[in-house]
Order: structure tokens, then sequence, then C-alpha cells
């Protein structure tokens, strides 16, 4: 699975539930349905319950799908005879790109600190157009229309020559409603299922609607405990909202909003046994296993469906469609900015897109930049700020676009373009940003010693001033470390020629010259720039001077130019130079690490220090070695 999903995911869920926990953890996996057309749709879901701290969650490759929306998340607490238990819960409505049977992998997670692993599954994607489901079934909490005896009704009291299927077909009717029969392709559709209920009755979701041809944002958790009052041909019914979203078109055609299926466990009191307690006002008294007799009480289980309702979405016109439309349907406006106008050639620049209004925004994309010559541009990361209890979906979505240049001088970027259709006057419209222009200038010249930056105003002098200078203790150091290996090797250099198997004079000081440049170099810090930055305040240029640094480095150990430093070649240069592989292996990994926060957006500077001392080590292992350039 790509990184923007992994990452994508890993967000949503780190966000959820640091409260106590209710019961056991519990985690699952569901496709459906389990066989689609070539065409379909189907859903996967991953569950999990009662969960305190959700650290990481890795999904199951999706190699043979696309994504056709997601991750989608829904959270909610339900009670059930006293058993509270919370859920989260992640889905996708995906699509196959070919046909066959595919074995979906179990979802790993990491939640306080253990791994779990949710069960596998399957889906059948055959030649058939069918389109399939577009979300998987779900449990509704037990309903009881009466909590509140001022909204009683007596159609619980089962009279003399009451029939039971009449009765319930009169006080009970589960019913599909939308808000428009018509639409465009991407303008959502909000449906909703509701239990219009006059009687007493334990009800559970048996078959779940169907959204195939959708991209679903649910707008409701179902909630036992809550209700309207609602006329419906001249009577008034408690009313419960089973289900409802809103539904955005990925196609045109006739689609049809299949059935719900609520099975119902309804109670009835017998009429003799109602007029005994003189019609009671509290249907709970009425049904109380304490005062009540095992016959006097009437149990129906009933199965009841809503009527299919079929949407007439319609094709987007083809007619003055602009070349960057890509799918957006709704009103929008967006916003173009460079984070830095000027920079240097070592840093990266970085262009900030932000889209913002109404519509099918989960599904908007990245607009297509037309960068100048000789800029590297990478691809683009998003962040997202939704409100998906709006309809349409409301909110922003920014991409973010890094990029470099290795030339100084002027550049000019075109207009950023972004179009969508507004179905509400049947339009396409196209915003354009101003030209963007930025220049890049030579290298970042090294900053200031931070210590001497902290120091200020202040007056240091004395032995505070040779501490308050710490490079100054390093140079001393270093002079006298070189001093003493070369006293000590001229030293050597007379006990040489006092032998009969003396060296040659000339291949002696030669071999003197090259000990004695090694130790001032390797005395010197090769991060120096990089120590600097790691101690200001505001250190924006930290990977980037450690990326110089090092390649710098290890251009000079081995006489080739910092542009062939790569962690491509970095393991072939040191073993040219017989360095060990594990050591080659740590540089290497090093390396990756230092490029990819190079160009990522998230936050960096919990690792600056580690990452330093990790370079600084491996610089010493590589110091330990004589490379000797021929």
């Amino acid at each position: 699975m790509n990184f923007f999903l992994r990452t994508a995911v890993f967000i949503i869920f780190s966000g959820f539930f640091s409260a106590f926990s209710f019961a056991q953890v519990n985690v699952s996996l569901a496709v459906s349905p389990q066989k689609i057309g070539k065409d379909g749709y189907a859903t996967l879901k991953i569950v999990v319950e009662n969960a305190d701290n959700i650290q990481q969650i890795k999904p199951p490759s999706l190699e043979n799908f696309m994504i056709m929306s997601g991750p989608n998340q829904e959270t909610g607490v339900v009670s059930v005879n006293g058993q509270v238990s919370r859920y989260v819960s992640m889905s996708f409505v995906i699509k196959p790109k070919k046909t066959g049977r595919f074995n979906i992998n179990a979802a790993e997670l990491k939640i306080a600190g253990k791994l779990y692993k949710t069960n596998t599954s399957s889906i059948v994607v055959d030649n058939s157009s069918g389109s399939g489901n577009g979300l998987p079934g779900y449990s509704l909490a037990p309903t009881d229309p009466f909590v509140d005896n001022r909204n009683q009704f007596d159609d619980y009291i089962f009279r003399k020559n009451d029939n039971v299927a009449d009765k319930v077909n009169r006080n009970m009717i589960l019913r599909l409603e939308v808000d428009k029969t018509s639409c465009y392709v991407g303008e959502p559709v909000v449906a909703t299922y509701k239990l219009y209920t006059r009687l007493k009755s334990e009800s559970k979701l048996a078959e779940n609607p169907s959204f195939n041809g959708f991209s679903v944002v649910d707008l409701t958790q179902p909630d036992a405990t809550e209700y309207t009052r609602e006329k419906l041909n001249g009577r008034e019914y408690n009313v419960y909202t089973i289900r409802k979203a809103q539904l955005y078109p990925l196609q045109p055609g006739d689609i049809e909003l299949e059935s719900a299926e609520l099975e119902n466990n309804i109670q009835f009191i017998k009429e003799e046994f109602a007029n005994k307690r003189n019609a009671p006002t509290d249907l709970f008294d009425a049904f109380d296993a304490s005062v009540i007799p095992p016959d006097a009480v009437i149990n129906q289980k009933v199965n009841l469906k809503s009527k299919p309702v079929t949407i007439s979405v319609k094709p987007l016109p083809e007619k003055n469609k602009p070349a960057s439309f890509a799918g957006a349907v709704g009103k929008f406006d967006m916003e173009a900015a460079l984070q830095k106008s000027s920079f240097p050639a070592n840093e990266p620049g970085k262009l900030v897109v932000k889209i913002s209004g109404s519509g099918n925004l989960q599904l908007v994309t990245a607009p297509v930049l037309s960068w100048p010559q000789g800029t590297d541009a990478f691809d683009p990361v998003f962040s997202e700020d939704i409100n998906k209890a709006t309809v349409p979906v409301s909110g922003s979505k920014t991409f973010e676009y890094n990029f470099s240049v290795d030339k100084e001088g002027n550049y000019s970027l075109p207009p950023v373009e972004f179009s969508y259709f507004d179905p509400a006057g049947g339009v396409y419209k196209t915003i354009l940003s101003k030209e963007l222009n930025f220049t890049v200038t030579t290298a970042t010249a090294p900053a200031q010693d931070p210590v001497l930056q902290s120091a200020g105003s202040q007056p240091v002098t004395g032995i505070n001033k040779i501490f308050h200078n710490r490079w100054w203790i390093i140079v001393f150091v270093a002079f006298a470390a070189v001093s003493g290996i070369t006293i000590w090797l001229l030293k050597e250099k007379k006990n040489l020629d006092s032998q009969k198997n003396k060296i040659p004079e000339v291949e002696n000081d030669a071999r003197l010259n090259e000990i004695a440049e090694t130790a001032v170099v390797n005395q010197r810090n090769p991060l120096e720039k990089t120590e600097t930055c790691l101690y200001q305040d505001d250190c924006n240029n930290f990977y980037s001077l450690l990326n110089n640094e090092l390649k710098e480095f290890l251009a000079h150990k081995f006489a080739v130019s910092p542009h062939d430093i790569t962690t491509g070649n970095i393991a072939t240069l040191m073993d040219k130079k017989n360095i060990s592989n594990d050591t080659a292996l740590q540089m290497q990994q090093l390396l990756e690490q230092v490029e990819w926060r190079l160009y990522t957006p998230f936050e960096r500077n919990d690792q600056m220090h580690s990452m330093y001392q990790q370079a600084q080590d491996i610089i010493q292992l590589i110091n330990t070695y004589h490379i000797r350039h021929l």
C-alpha cells in the first residue's frame, strides 16, 4: 500500500480515544460483499473495539484494487443490556483492477504497545456487470420508543380480533428518504433510513443498505435512546434514524439504493391484563416481569424492509470541460503561495496549495503543475481539515510540493490552475493563481557559533573567554596533538636511521607528512555548520546542512565529487577502501534517513540530536581507517 494511504490511516487512528477502557480489546476485518462484478464496488472495514491507545495500524495490501473512497472513519459507544462497548472503524470503498479470487490479508495494529492481527478475508470478482454492495452491515442497539411515558401510544395492547401482521404493518414502517432523486456525478445525495414505530420492540439491522457506485460519508451513528416525533399519513410516530449518509455518485446512470432490513422482536400485552391494570400509563410497568404472568405477553418476530429508491445520475458535460479538470464537484476557492520567495541552492523550496470550499472535497486530488526547467519536484503530500457533518462536505485540503534547484538564478512558476464543476449552475469554473517568482541564491554561509550568540552583550574575560569559545580549546588540543605526534615521529625517525634496514628518507618524510595531515583533519569537526544550526532556537536548515556536510566529508575521504556521493554507491566506494560492510551500511542508512526527512513536511526536530550524534559516531569509525588516495 502506498505511503499516503499508510500515512493517512495512521494519522486518523492515532487521534482516537485516550479515556479508560470498558472491556476487552477486539479487532476484526470484513469485506462486503464478498462477490462483485468487474465494475462493482466493495467495502473493506477494519473495526477496533474497546481500545484506549491505538498507536499504529497497517491495513492489508490492496494492490489489486483501486481505492475509490477512504479511509472513512466512524466511532461510537453502544450500550446493550447494561454492557457498554466502544468501537472505532475505518473503511475503504474499493474497485477491482481485474477479475479473479483475491485473498485479503490481516490488518496489523499496535494498541497500547501490544501487537494485534485481524482475521483474513477474500473477495471474488467475476465478469458480470453487477456492482455489489457498498458497505457491510452493523448491529443496531435495542430500541424502545417508550422511554418517556408522555410519548406513550396504546398500540402495544393486543385486543380481541386483532391480527398480529396487520397490527405490525400499521404501526411499524421502515422508510428510505432522499433529498433528491436526480443529480450529477460527484453531487451528493442525502439518504436517510428511518423506523416509524408505535410499538415496543428490540431491533437489529439484518441487511445493510447497499451504496454501490457511491463514495459514502456517514452522517449519524444509530442511537437507541434518541428519536423524534413525526406524522405519517395523518398518524404520529416515534421516529428512529437507522442510518443517514451523504452519497457521492462515482459514475452516471440509474443507480438503485437498495432496501435496508430490520429484524424486530415485538412485544404486545393482552387486553385483559391491560384492563385489569386500568390501562397502565407506564409501558415499562406493564411489561415488568415481576408483576406480569408470562402468558400475558405476546412476542412476535417481524422483519421489515424499506422500498428501494432509484437515483438518476447525470454525466458531467463534455462541452467546455477544462484540461485541468480532475473530478472536483462543488464550490471551491484556491490559494497558492511559496513558503519562501528566496532561498539558497542547498535548501529545498516549498509550494503550498490550499483548496477550500464544499463538495466532494474528500476526492479532490493535487493540481498538476508546470515546473520551471532545472527544478526537481517531489510528489505532493496533503493534509485536510474536513467537516463531514455538513452537506456537502466542507473544509479545506492543503497540498505541499517540495522541490529543489541546483543552479542560482531567478525562476518563474506558471500560475497554478484548478478547475471544478458547479452543479448549481451546471458549468465548469477555473481558478488561476498569480505567477509565482522565486530566487535561488548561493549556498548558506556558515552561521555564528551558538555559544557566542548566547553570550549576547555580556563581557567575557579571562578564563571564561576560553570556555565560552570551545573552538579555541579544540584548536589548541589539535595543535598540541599534532606537535606531540610530530616529535614522536622525529624520534622514531632517528631510531630507524640507526638501524641497518632503515626506510629511505624521502619515503619516511612523506609518511610523516601524511600522518600529520590526517591527524589535523581528524581533529576538525566536519559537521561544524550542522552543529551550529543544531543549537539555534530555529534550525530549519539542519537536515540540509547535515546532508551537505556528510557528503563533503565523504567526498574528501574518497577523493570524489560530492555529487558522486549517493546512497546507491556509498557501499561500493567504502568497499574499495577496505572499510567494513557494517560501517558502510550504517552510513548508507543514515544518508537515507537524512534525505527522507529533508523532503517530508512532518515535525523533524525530535530526531536532530540523535541523528547528529549518529553521524559523528560513523565519522569517527571511518577516521579509524587509513585511506590512501591512489
